[in-house]
């Protein structure tokens, strides 16, 4: 319907009448149907109120689409469905209502399929079959009439506006059996449209997981997968900020990259109630998102809708999608949450597609190329925080793989996260990168903590912060709590390698290496597999403490020249008293130490391994002195073990930070 042309204008009921429509509203509006969504009550508000008041021309798609969601009144309604699903939603609530009160009333509020002008039938009038709950909305363009749809009717049929006394005067018994048996249909259809959803105790569909699948590059450019890709991560990370939902990490979702699956079977496989699945064009500055959401336990279809916009309003577009889905699924959202979804700060289009080929690349395991990606988006946009935090997080990949001196790496890392809370507090990753920059830079434990609760609770959702709090925990020792945080991220990150991989780490530092190991298998046979150094150094140190030496020297030796392989391959020669090897192995990490600053908590671990507990101490003095990242490990290290009981050992844990 357009905003220029005509619309059937019903007589206005009386005031008696009007009086008596609000209160039934009042009493839907409190039903079970439509207690459990906002947006549904105001909607219905809304076109009621309208009609009562005979504003017919605001009850056009268009003007309901400015007035309610917030649209351009010249917005493009073919690709902008919001109103339509909405009628559709209500529609669906009213047939609910009626077939589940049971009550005689003396007026029944409709809305015609096809329409947006209420229906208020009277007792004494037969029930329209135009009331069934459609499940599919049928797009008419603009300007279409009611009448020129469906055919002509009696100007009393649309509007059911008959005075109160005409309508009591003709009160009869085949009146009374005819709207019984309407009553009847309706509940019949009612019942049809919305059976298979499982529904809470307010009739809402209840859904309380959600993953959302790879949106698919429909560019027919196979380079724009970074594209499809960064809008899935952001679209998760936007969800994942609505606390009463659990949403899948995008580890779990991207492993279903071109799956031929089920959607039944992803979500049993997930553990989720609904899936989110859509597509991506990117068309020079334009992009175009198509979403729908499917109650995966029955693969029926909730809500589908198209979004197309310019790239400078991606941002906002991304937190609009998470909203509408909120919306369907009738999970609370509270008003910090829809705070942040609204944000709407425009980002430069150029900088937004360097930063999602950075997080592409992060995500590959590559940070030093993803580094030159993220330092160029923040060149040309230096206010883009996302972009900042996301090269904190590269700088902090780099110094903990021993890959760029801890000196730079770290002093980066949290400049950077400093600079991306500054520009944006909201943002859960800039407090998990300075919660991590702070703990291996300064050792500051009561910030990282305070940063890493502050990021949860902006995205309880975000299995890498989950991840960064269970190294928190188990570094501090509190190992029982850094375990019960890896089944949180074993819950959102359910199919993934780098949650096994995660829980492995844990259990090794709780001394249960058959766990430990038993996890950092499961994670090898998973995608993605772990980053090429991440999963024999694991397994080797796992292999040392188990007392498989050979092993573990096989796992290190993959690793070259790598300073963290050195040190506990050397410590594993000294145990296997191969002493000269071991020896070997502290020249040419002596080497790292003058070259990058790398090594000196690995002497220190060779010569724990020796026995030789002075030289041990003068190199942890030294880690010391540096603030070497290693010395974090201090208090769960099992390669510390020969030099716990030395009153040495205690005073160093003290001075690190750490409880003893």
């Amino acid at each position: 319907m357009s905003s220029t042309d005509p619309v059937s204008k019903p007589d206005e009921p009386s005031p008696e009448a009007a009086g008596l429509v609000r209160d039934h509203l009042k009493d839907v509006m409190a039903s079970r149907a439509f207690a459990g969504s906002k947006r549904a009550q105001d909607f219905l508000q809304l076109i009621v109120e309208h009609a009562l008041a005979g504003r017919f021309d605001s009850l056009r798609e268009r003007m309901i689409g400015a007035e309610m969601f917030g649209r351009p009144i010249g917005y493009d309604t073919a690709n902008d469905a919001v109103v339509r699903v909405k009628a559709s939603e209500v529609r669906k609530k009213l047939a609910q209502y009626y077939q589940e009160s049971g009550k005689k009333t003396e007026v029944r509020i409709e809305l015609p399929i096809g329409s947006y002008v209420p229906k208020f039938q009277w007792e004494s009038q037969e029930t329209s079959a135009q009331t069934s709950a459609e499940t599919d909305i049928p797009v008419f363009a603009e300007g279409t009439t009611a009448q020129a749809r469906f055919g002509e009717r009696p100007k009393a049929e649309i509007s059911g506006a008959l005075s109160l006394s005409e309508a009591r005067s003709r009160r009869g018994s085949r009146v009374l059996v005819s709207v019984l048996l309407g009553l009847g249909l309706i509940a019949i259809i009612g019942y049809a449209s919305f059976k298979g959803f499982s529904t809470d105790s307010n009739g809402a569909t209840k859904i309380n997981s959600i993953a959302i699948l790879p949106l698919e590059n429909l560019s027919g450019d196979p380079s724009q997968d970074y594209f499809a890709d960064g809008i899935t991560e952001e679209l998760i990370a936007d969800l994942g900020q609505v606390s009463a939902l659990r949403v899948i990490s995008r580890t779990s979702a991207m492993t279903y990259k071109g799956t031929k699956k089920t959607l039944p079977e992803i979500a049993r496989e997930l553990g989720v109630d609904a899936i989110v699945e859509g597509s991506v064009v990117r068309e020079r500055n334009q992009v175009r998102i198509t979403a729908q959401l499917i109650d995966a336990r029955t693969d029926d279809h909730i809500w589908a809708h198209n979004y197309v916009r310019d790239l400078t309003s991606v941002l906002a577009l991304q937190g609009e999608v998470a909203q509408a889905i909120a919306d369907e699924i009738s999970i609370n959202v509270t008003p910090q949450e829809q705070a942040r979804l609204a944000r709407a700060r425009p980002v430069n289009g150029e900088a937004h597609d360097l930063y999602l080929q950075g997080i592409y690349l992060l995500n590959q395991g590559d940070p030093k190329k993803a580094v030159g990606f993220l330092e160029d988006a923040i060149e040309k946009d230096p206010n883009y925080a996302r972009a900042h935090a996301a090269l904190a997080d590269g700088y902090g990949w780099m110094g903990e793989a021993g890959w760029l001196a801890y000196t730079e790496a770290f002093p980066r890392q949290k400049s950077e996260a400093i600079r991306a809370i500054e520009l944006d507090e909201s943002l859960p990753q800039g407090h998990a990168e300075l919660a991590d920059a702070v703990m291996d830079l300064s050792w500051d434990w009561t910030t990282s903590e305070k940063e890493l609760k502050r990021a949860l609770e902006l995205n309880p959702n975000l299995a890498s912060v989950h991840t960064t709090y269970a190294f928190y925990l188990e570094r501090v020792g509190r190992l029982p709590e850094a375990i019960a945080e890896v089944q949180l991220v074993l819950q959102l990150d359910p199919v993934s390698s780098r949650s096994f991989y995660t829980a492995g780490i844990v259990y090794y530092f709780a001394h249960q290496y058959d766990e430990a190991l038993s996890q950092l298998q499961r994670a090898h046979l998973l995608e993605p597999h772990p980053p090429k150094f991440l999963f024999p150094f694991e397994s080797g140190v796992i292999y040392a403490e188990k007392g498989m030496y050979g092993r573990a020297v096989g796992e290190f030796q993959k690793l070259g020249d790598q300073p963290h392989a050195l040190g506990h391959m050397g410590n594993v020669y000294a145990r296997m008293e191969r002493v000269g090897e071991a020896r070997a192995t502290i020249s040419r990490l002596q080497e790292h130490v003058q070259k990058n600053g790398i090594g000196r908590y690995e002497i220190a671990l060779v010569y724990a391994g020796l026995g030789e507990k002075d030289a041990a101490f003068t190199w942890l003095e030294k880690s010391y002195d540096v603030r070497d990242k290693g010395l974090t490990y201090l208090k769960i290290d099992p390669c510390m073990d020969p030099l716990r009981s030395d009153p040495r050992f205690s005073r160093l844990v003290r001075r690190v930070g750490l409880p003893l």
